[in-house]
């Protein structure tokens, strides 16, 4: 079995075909398995080179394998550190599934982050203010891309896509918001909200339902919901 490790270039050929990685980085977890992040090359009918490889097509900038993957039939050629541009996929992909780590790992500033991300926030919230949702909706884009934690300009962009009409997008961004924040009332109820609009009663019967006794504060507001739905669905054509 071949133990990759960071930085290892690693190929094998397959019905004449060449297939190589780079790896970028190995998580070791708990259950003794192992995941390598890793750079995947456009396939080639001639054996790689360490020098070959440098210089070509990038496939998929991270792909993350189980490392038992490589258990067979696999060879080292080469082990150099990866550059920052190599890396560019693995911190997009750190950016996006484990911000904290991201920063770690790429030894940015979170104030920095934050404090820019709340200035394109504002402005978006001015935006919206003036009626001018479209541009509102590239300031929240933007905080959000900067700080993909920041449920607050996830839950006003979907405001202003549910002012817009798009319920379906409106709906996506809610569910993202409680992916970040699961005990989100108002990203939760208007998940809910966005399902009646839609027509799909029974799901937003369930929302409803669960919200009373998730967030008891709100129970009275998500008892009426409730009914709103039910009261639909008894004359809804079957």
């Amino acid at each position: 079995m071949l133990n990759v490790k960071l930085g290892d270039m690693i190929v094998q050929q397959r019905e004449g075909t060449w297939t190589a990685f780079k790896v970028l980085a190995v998580d070791n977890w708990a259950d003794g398995t192992h995941t390598a992040h890793c750079m995947a090359y456009e396939p080639t009918v001639i054996e790689p080179t360490p020098e070959a490889l440098k210089g070509g097509k990038v496939r998929a900038w991270h792909v993350p394998i189980d490392a038992r993957t490589f258990r067979d039939g696999w060879q080292l050629i080469s082990n150099e550190l990866p550059s920052a541009h190599e890396l560019v996929g693995f911190h997009e992909y750190l950016r996006l599934t484990d911000f904290p780590r991201y920063l770690t790992v790429t030894g940015k500033d979170v104030d920095t982050i934050i404090g820019a991300a709340n200035e394109h926030y504002k402005r978006a919230y001015a935006l919206g203010d003036a009626g001018k949702r479209r541009e509102a909706i590239m300031e929240y884009d933007k905080a959000i891309d900067l700080f993909p934690l920041f449920y607050e300009a996830i839950d006003n962009r979907a405001f202003t896509y549910m002012e817009l009409g798009d319920l379906n997008t409106a709906l996506k961004d809610f569910e993202e918001s409680l992916r970040i924040n699961p005990i989100g009332v108002t990203a939760f109820f208007s998940r809910g909200e966005c399902l009646l609009k839609l027509g799909h009663l029974e799901r937003a019967e369930a929302v409803f339902e669960e919200g009373i006794s998730k967030f008891p504060e709100q129970r009275d507001l998500f008892t009426r919901f409730r009914e709103v739905v039910r009261s639909q669905r008894r004359v809804q054509p079957r």
